[in-house]
């Protein structure tokens, strides 16, 4: 299953993993914003189709807040301007002169930071590219209600956010050795298919909570490993104390039978 690459995208579709990003990413644009799409890709693609237009709001709200700022702010430096000019006993540079260039430069701000917005939600290629990728994806995903029910669909959020917290918890420095992310991505990917196909979402939470395990038992050893670091009680390099020994293979243990889940 694809995860989105940006943590604010939420999941609206279980996408195969061997798809290329790009495609999974339109996959779950169009899952949030037309999933009537996705449910019948001979449908004509809305107008809208390239641009995310969840990213577009959120970047309508950021522009409002900086203009509502300046609003504030602006005033504020013209008064600040008039009166050091008067202590000073100069006149440089008109208020009406510097309002203007402030309001000038604000503006500028504003056009760049939403030509910045724009060129980040629309997809390059618009509808083409989309029209293009969605063939590419065609048999590739499930949609929540259509193909899975609300409890396959919770048994594969729950799937996901337990591999999320694997990936994180061995991100930097941990003592775990690095997990095999595309094998857990196709493992709920079938997990996911085979709900699809009838099976029993109860198999799925299963999966999941295997994966939960394995997250605790890697912060377990995290952990050690850092009251060690700090304790300065590590023992020389390449070896590790039986503590951390002990929470490395738990680890490693509990890693291998939830591998063993996501091949079956």
């Amino acid at each position: 299953m694809t995860i989105p690459r940006r943590s604010r995208e939420r999941v609206a579709a279980v996408v195969d993993p061997g798809l290329p990003a790009s495609v999974a990413s339109t996959v779950h644009r169009l899952a949030r914003q037309h999933p009537d799409v996705l449910q019948n890709p001979d449908a004509p693609l809305p107008r809208w189709a390239g641009v995310d237009l969840a990213e577009l709001a959120r970047g309508a709200r950021v522009q409002a807040i900086v203009a509502a700022g300046a609003v504030v702010v602006v005033p504020l430096l013209v008064w600040m301007q008039r009166e050091m000019q008067r202590n000073l006993g100069s006149d440089t540079i008109s208020s009406g002169t510097f309002l203007i260039i402030m309001i000038t430069m604000v503006g500028a701000v504003l056009v760049i930071n939403m030509l910045r917005e724009w060129h980040q939600v629309h997809t390059p290629g618009g509808r083409a590219t989309v029209a293009r990728e969605l063939a590419e994806a065609r048999g590739r995903y499930l949609l929540r209600g259509t193909d899975l029910t609300d409890d396959a669909w919770a048994a594969v959020v729950r799937a996901q956010r337990a591999m999320n917290l694997v990936l994180a918890s061995t991100w930097l420095v941990s003592p775990v050795e690095t997990v095999d992310r595309d094998a857990f991505a196709q493992g709920i990917w079938a997990m996911a298919r085979a709900m699809a196909k009838g099976g029993s979402a109860a198999s799925g939470e299963t999966f999941a909570a295997a994966i939960e395990v394995y997250s605790q038992r890697i912060d377990e050893a995290n952990k050690i490993n850092m009251a060690e670091l700090v304790a300065h009680t590590r023992p020389p390099a390449g070896t590790r104390s039986p503590a951390l020994a002990e929470a490395v293979k738990r680890a490693d243990s509990a890693g291998a039978h939830a591998l063993a889940l996501a091949r079956l």
